[in-house]
């Protein structure tokens, strides 16, 4: 017999959406960037997959297009949202970021 893992009851309400945009400043948790509704996708902190709760606590708000990266933006858009994923979040963990050359025209 395999063990079932109790689901969870919590819906994400829109006044929880706009909750937890104000609580992050609308700021993206990883980026930094600003957020608007229009431009915004709520996410699991911890991953269900991985363990997490569907509950308020582990959601947070981050641009839409970080679940977009490979498929819709080319490899500089993509350096450019690592750039500010590190800039922001980056000395948590240990690094920091500096830009060693403009890119040539």
């Amino acid at each position: 017999m395999t063990s079932k893992r109790k689901k969870s009851k919590y819906k994400f309400p829109v006044e929880d959406f706009y909750k937890i945009l104000k609580q992050q400043d609308n700021r993206c948790f990883l980026t930094g960037r600003e957020l608007l509704p229009e431009n915004t996708n709520s996410e699991h902190i911890v991953p269900v997959r991985k363990g997490g709760e569907h509950e308020f606590t582990n959601i947070c708000n981050v641009i839409a297009p970080l679940s977009k990266l490979k498929r819709y933006y080319t490899e500089e858009e993509i350096v450019n949202f690592a750039a500010d994923i590190i800039n922001w979040k980056g000395k948590k963990y240990g690094y920091s970021s500096v830009k060693k050359y403009e890119k040539k025209k």
